[in-house]
């Protein structure tokens, strides 16, 4: 079935790109943006634990799901959490993004509001590594559809 919203592939012009490597080396297992010389940040505002839920919350700088909707959003653990046997799920993805971080060892989503959950993803080098692809502008305004 076809309908307005799908397309032909969109050239890399009419796309955006952002991502992020969020760290959980904090003490206490808090997440934080890992940016330096060798890992950038573009797109992303902040990075925190839904109070509500307990799940990873990213925070974009895209806030216009009508203007910029989304075509992707992942998440990657890195090897460290890997061999830890937690996996990863993204909902939602303009304005903010949530992870629900699930441990496969466990057989459970974390509760990062939860210290010993926390304890579970806290470590020196304890990344996920985040991105999302949006249209540049709504679909009917890309220059592929003119």
């Amino acid at each position: 079935m076809t309908n307005e919203f799908m397309t032909d592939p969109i050239p890399g012009s009419d796309v955006l790109i952002s991502g992020c490597v969020v760290r959980f080396s904090d003490p206490e297992g808090w997440p934080s943006i890992h940016a330096n010389g060798a890992h950038i940040s573009a797109g992303v505002e902040s990075v925190r634990v839904n109070p509500n839920n307990g799940r990873l919350q990213v925070i974009q700088t895209l806030t216009d799901a009508g203007r910029n909707p989304i075509l992707f959003a992942m998440i990657q653990a890195d090897e460290t959490l890997s061999g830890r046997g937690i996996i990863g799920g993204a909902s939602g993805g303009t304005a903010d993004t949530e992870y629900v971080l699930f441990d496969s060892t466990q057989d459970r989503a974390l509760d990062l509001r939860e210290k010993e959950d926390r304890m579970r993803i806290q470590g020196e080098t304890a990344n996920v590594w985040l991105g999302w692809v949006h249209l540049a502008a709504p679909l009917d305004q890309l220059s592929s559809r003119r």
